[in-house]
C-alpha cells in the first residue's frame, strides 16, 4: 500500500511538472510570421494570400470580426495609407521584439509577435509608430486565425486624412449658438447638463463628441457635436425628441444659430427639415 502511495505521489508531481506547451522562437512557423512582415513591407498580398487559410477568422483590437476577403481588403487599405512600412528585427535574443510559436498537448498551435510597426503616412505626411502584438492560430501549413491587440489611433489618423483628402468623409458636426434664457442661473444649466450628457452617453455610442461651452457672463452657450454617419445625427434627434430632455432643453436655452457641416444625407436633412438649419459643405481641413 504504502508502494502504491509514493508511486501515485511521484505521477502526481511528474505531471505537475510537464510543460502544457513548448516554445519555440526558431521554428518554421515563427519564420513564417518573419516572412509575412517582410512580404508586407514590400506589399506582396499574394504571399498573405497562400498563408491564410480561406476559412480563416480576423479579430481587429476592437473585437471586430471579419473573413479572409475583408482581411486581404483591410491590408491592402493599409497599403494605400502607408509607404515604406517596417517593423523590427526579430533575433530570438528576448530583448526587443521576438516572436516565438506555443505549440500545445492538445496539438493547438499558435504563434506570437510583438514589435512596432513604423511607416510614413500617405496622406498625413508624419513618420508614424507604434507598438503592436498580433496572434496566429494554426492548423497544419495555414494559419486559420488572426487576432491584433494595439492602440488603432494612427491607422485612424491617417484615415481621417484620407477622407478629408478626398472628400469622402461620413462624419457630420453640429455647431449650435443659444442664449440661456431668463430665470436659469449657471448652477441649473451645470445640473441639467450632468443629466443630459449621462443621458447622451448611455443610449448614444456614436455621438463621439458632445460639448458645451458657456461665455464668462453665464448667457450664452455653444454647443458641438459630432457624429460619425448622418445616420447617428438622425438616431440622436429621436433619441431627443422622444426622451425625457427635450422639455427642459427648449425652456432653457433658445438657439441663435445652428450650423451643420458635413456630407450629410438627404434622410438626415429630411429629418431636421424644422430645425433653423443653415448647411455648410467641407472645404478643406479634416474631422476627427
Amino acid at each position: 500500500m504504502k508502494k502504491i502511495i509514493i508511486l501515485m505521489v511521484g505521477l502526481i508531481l511528474y505531471t505537475c511538472q510537464e510543460p502544457y506547451a513548448n516554445l519555440t522562437t526558431n521554428d518554421e512557423r515563427s519564420e513564417i510570421i518573419k516572412t509575412l512582415f517582410q512580404k508586407v513591407g514590400e506589399e506582396n498580398i499574394d504571399y498573405l494570400k497562400e498563408i491564410f487559410s480561406d476559412s480563416m477568422q480576423f479579430i481587429d483590437p476592437h473585437g471586430n470580426k471579419l473573413d479572409k476577403i475583408g482581411f486581404i481588403a483591410g491590408v491592402e487599405n493599409l497599403y494605400d495609407l502607408f509607404d515604406k512600412i517596417s517593423v523590427e528585427n526579430m533575433d530570438g535574443d528576448a530583448l526587443g521584439s521576438e516572436v516565438e510559436t506555443a505549440t500545445y498537448n492538445n496539438d493547438i498551435v499558435w504563434t506570437n509577435i510583438w514589435n512596432t510597426f513604423s511607416a510614413t503616412g500617405k496622406y498625413t505626411g508624419q513618420n508614424v509608430a507604434f507598438p503592436f502584438h498580433i496572434s496566429y492560430q494554426w492548423k497544419e501549413d495555414k494559419i486559420v486565425k488572426e487576432v491584433q491587440f494595439f492602440d488603432t489611433s494612427v491607422i485612424e489618423k491617417e484615415m481621417n486624412a484620407k477622407d478629408a483628402a478626398n472628400n469622402t468623409s461620413p462624419k457630420v458636426v453640429a455647431n449650435i449658438e443659444m442664449v440661456v434664457n431668463p430665470g436659469y442661473s449657471v448652477d441649473d444649466v451645470k445640473a441639467f447638463l450632468e443629466k443630459l450628457n449621462k443621458f447622451i452617453r448611455t443610449n448614444e455610442p456614436n455621438t463621439y463628441d458632445y460639448s458645451y461651452f458657456i461665455s464668462e457672463d453665464n448667457k450664452r452657450i455653444t454647443l458641438i457635436e459630432k457624429f460619425r454617419t448622418s445616420e447617428d445625427f438622425i438616431f440622436h434627434v429621436d433619441k431627443f425628441e422622444n426622451g425625457p430632455n427635450i422639455e427642459t432643453f427648449m425652456k432653457m436655452f433658445t438657439f441663435k444659430s445652428f450650423v451643420i457641416a458635413g456630407n450629410t444625407s438627404k434622410a438626415l436633412r429630411e429629418r431636421i427639415k424644422s430645425y433653423p438649419v443653415d448647411y455648410r459643405r467641407n472645404i478643406g481641413g479634416w474631422i476627427y
